[in-house]
């Protein structure tokens, strides 16, 4: 057995290890990262939903009124 030569794949192996766990570090970073944005943009969503619940609501009892009082 040569030790040089083992010692020598190890560090390959160690090389590449650490290679592996910074892609998926990066991933990882992205990965949150989109999902942040995703977050955000769904808050924004809700928001609008509701905005355009309360003008809906509002529109339909108006012309609930109108409707009753021109019969």
């Amino acid at each position: 057995m040569n030790f040089e030569q083992e010692i020598r794949r190890l560090q390959d192996t160690a090389v590449v290890m650490a290679e592996i766990q910074r892609r998926q570090a990066e991933v990882q970073k992205l990965q949150a990262e989109g999902m942040q944005l995703h977050e955000q943009r769904m808050e924004h969503i809700d928001m609008r939903l509701a905005e355009i619940t309360d003008k809906l609501d509002g529109l339909i009892g108006f012309m609930g009124g109108y409707f009753k009082r021109t019969q």
